[in-house]
């Protein structure tokens, strides 16, 4: 049986195909989920930028196991819009662990209209149009005290700290990157590299067990 690595793998081989068909390859940006040291799945960024327009596309495929047992699955995929800088719509669709979870977030009038489905109830709520997603790929996300929830629409309180350069590991190579926490309604270590990439993200889960994210 293919593994959840995998398969994300090869969809986003396929996909970095399409957008390279007539124009500049996107970047992809591909990561080890891990859980207490143990690979549990993939994520992947991939950044298709033009002049003004940049699209995102993102995909997370996680399995917990244990005993050989699925304990806990986690699949997620978005798709953001930007122009000159600007989020102009976001669209996910989740399966958390057996909860389907749909949000629909656009730009209109001055603010971000944020429509949501959550175990079947509806809501529409609205942000702030400079709000940012939790996406977490923007270096941008750093210099935020308020980060919109991409699975239910939530707009989520934070504060971040500045704990300064640090070498992380990326394939094996040691790599400069600026470590930073996130604490409040969210809670997340970031490490973004000179080029503004995402090369590590740790976080606790429900069981307070050390997740990374890992880039590849």
């Amino acid at each position: 049986m293919k593994s959840a690595r995998t398969i994300l793998a090869a969809s986003l081989t396929t996909l970095m195909v399409v957008l390279g068909a007539g124009q500049a390859q996107a970047e992809i940006l591909n990561y080890t989920v891990l859980r207490d040291g143990k690979a549990i799945g993939g994520h992947a960024v991939i950044i298709d930028q033009n002049s003004t327009e940049t699209r995102v596309r993102i995909e997370t495929d996680i399995t917990v196991k244990v005993l050989f047992v699925n304990a806990y699955t986690f699949k997620h995929t978005s798709q953001e819009l930007w122009m000159n800088g600007r989020l102009q719509s976001i669209t996910s669709t989740t399966q958390d662990d057996g909860t389907d979870k749909k949000l629909v977030a656009r730009t209109e009038e001055g603010r971000l209209t944020v429509d949501s489905v959550v175990k079947g109830q509806e809501r529409r709520q609205h942000a702030d149009a400079a709000t940012l997603p939790a996406s977490l790929w923007n270096p941008a996300t750093v210099q935020q005290n308020a980060l919109l929830n991409t699975l239910d629409g939530e707009v989520m309180n934070i504060a971040v700290e500045d704990l300064g350069n640090e070498n992380v590991d990326v394939s094996g190579a040691p790599l400069s990157a600026r470590h930073y926490a996130i604490t409040g309604d969210l809670t997340r270590e970031l490490w973004f590299d000179d080029a503004g990439r995402l090369v590590r993200m740790r976080f606790p889960d429900k069981t307070n067990t050390e997740i990374i994210y890992a880039l590849n």
